[in-house]
């Protein structure tokens, strides 16, 4: 596992929810010191940890660990998928359409 990657996941969602570390700490049941070690990657937390902090910060463990993984591209896929499925159909077709052009600009500026 990458602790620095998780380390500054576990710091950019903390501060995307605007929690201190003493807040996301008492969320998780420890110390604001403990969060901090994780987040400079100087304490290896247990699973138990990583959960409670997922858990504390409305995120999966997936999101704190996805750079980790050898295909972190599905945990991206995912998540725009279950943000796209909150959108009323008319609003999903948009976001789709969107997409699609932005992807074909991707391929057409990189040949």
């Amino acid at each position: 596992m990458d602790y620095i990657t998780l380390g500054k996941n576990v710091r950019k969602y903390r501060l995307i929810f605007g929690f201190s570390q003493e807040e996301l700490a008492g969320k998780c049941d420890c110390s604001n010191s403990h969060i901090g070690q994780i987040e400079n990657a100087r304490g290896i937390p247990s699973l138990d940890m990583v959960v409670r902090i997922a858990n504390s910060l409305s995120v999966t463990v997936d999101q704190l660990l996805k750079e980790s993984y050898s295909n972190p591209e599905v945990v991206y896929l995912r998540e725009l998928a279950e943000r796209i499925e909150k959108y009323p159909v008319a609003r999903r077709i948009q976001a789709c359409e969107a997409l699609m052009a932005y992807l074909d600009s991707l391929e057409k500026f990189s040949q």
